[in-house]
């Protein structure tokens, strides 16, 4: 029975012929093969697969309670666990009020929701090329591709896109399209994932900071792909310099389990009315233990040596290969390009190194980037495999 033909077409599937049955550490294994998988699940399995710390929390988590609603008992022991450590790991003290989700998009929505709530103001901006989810509102401030908003119009309304990073630009939005007592907030990915691994400049990003303070404006970073120790740090903001007002996270955070969330200032958070925020399975027990052991491992100093060390050593290694034209790393969140007249495309690359028993992700509106997400944990000899069986294909 192929059981593929009751799962909608329109979801793709990357890599074809893999039907995954249990996976460990950085490997996915078939019935037939073992596959190196840096893909780790679009970037939510940050310690790898079934790590032994987050099953024996998620065990003991189990012979407790599973699931406490959020609307009816506020939190309980594993939520009040996660929220202390996490107040410890946010960039900046005034980052203290916590919203907890399921989903990126989820987050992505309910930002919009506070923005618009707490300012009384209609208009988001959003960069062009960031990828914010899915749902109705993420896919209407996401610019990465248009094949996730084809035929679904209309969107929600009164969403302007920043053309390029410069202050003109933004400042051109400001006087012609969306005027500042109109704009409830600028949304930014630090580092865009699904466009191909491109850091918004620390300089731009201090002067969206500048804008937001002159304007009242709300400044929402999403945190989601490129936060959570990915690009080396616990948050992208803070190799930028720059404090948000609401920082969404998601992926990484709880190793593979659903869990995501907001952070803000308490004096924007509390401002809503009652009964504005809510959802079921938000700050789910079971996740809600993940993703406090999660920040246990990633607290370790080897775990942040291992990503600096491990990614630059990744760039260093393929730069000079004359087909390479540029690598885009920060941390373990990178992304490669190819000269447009090379006699291999991207597509085939994923193929071949899927042959070889690799897994990679592909980034840019035309697939055109191999995009790599390893575990935070991966070890050299992995890295060392993956080079070279890439360089081999590159000749």
């Amino acid at each position: 029975m192929n059981i593929l033909r009751h799962i909608p077409q329109s979801l793709t599937k990357l890599h074809q012929q893999v039907f995954p049955i249990k996976a460990t550490g950085s490997y996915i294994y078939t019935r037939n093969k073992k596959f190196l998988d840096l893909t780790t699940g679009i970037g939510a399995l940050s310690t790898g697969h079934n790590h032994p710390y987050i099953l024996e929390a998620i065990q003991d988590q189990l012979n407790k309670y599973v699931h406490m609603p959020q609307q009816l008992f506020k939190s309980h022991p594993a939520q009040e666990e996660l929220t202390k450590k996490l107040i410890k790991i946010m960039p900046d003290n005034s980052l203290d009020n916590f919203f907890y989700v399921n989903s990126g998009s989820e987050a992505t929505d309910n930002a919009i929701k506070i923005a618009r709530a707490y300012t009384g103001r209609s208009n988001i901006i959003a960069m062009n090329g960031g990828f914010h989810g899915r749902t109705l509102g993420a896919l209407s401030i996401t610019s990465s591709n248009l094949n996730c908003k084809k035929h679904i119009n209309p969107l929600i309304p009164n969403i302007y896109f920043c053309s390029d990073f410069t202050e003109e630009s933004l400042d051109k939005i400001l006087d012609y399209q969306s005027a500042p007592e109109n704009t409830a907030a600028i949304i930014v990915e630090p580092v865009q994932g699904e466009r191909g691994i491109y850091s918004i400049d620390k300089d731009f990003m201090e002067y969206i900071r500048l804008i937001c303070d002159r304007h009242n404006i709300l400044f929402i970073a999403d945190e989601i792909q490129c936060g959570s120790m990915r690009t080396g740090s616990w948050w992208n903001v803070e190799q930028k310099n720059v404090i948000p007002d609401i920082m969404a996270f998601g992926k990484g955070i709880a190793s593979g389990f659903p869990l995501a969330g907001l952070v803000g200032k308490s004096s924007i958070m509390n401002s809503l009315e009652k009964g504005c925020l809510g959802g079921t399975y938000g700050g789910n027990a079971i996740c809600s233990a993940a993703a406090s052991a999660t920040i246990d491992i990633l607290n370790d100093e080897h775990i942040k040596r291992n990503i600096a060390e491990k990614g630059k050593y990744i760039k260093q290694s393929l730069i000079t290969e004359s087909k390479i034209k540029e690598i885009r790393q920060y941390g373990l969140m990178i992304g490669i390009e190819l000269y447009n007249d090379c006699n291999i495309t991207t597509l085939e690359l994923v193929n071949s190194l899927r042959e070889d028993g690799i897994l990679v992700l592909v980034a840019g509106n035309k697939n055109q980037y191999i995009r790599l997400l390893p575990p935070l944990n991966i070890s050299g000899n992995e890295i060392e495999y993956f080079i070279n069986k890439f360089k081999y294909l590159l000749q």
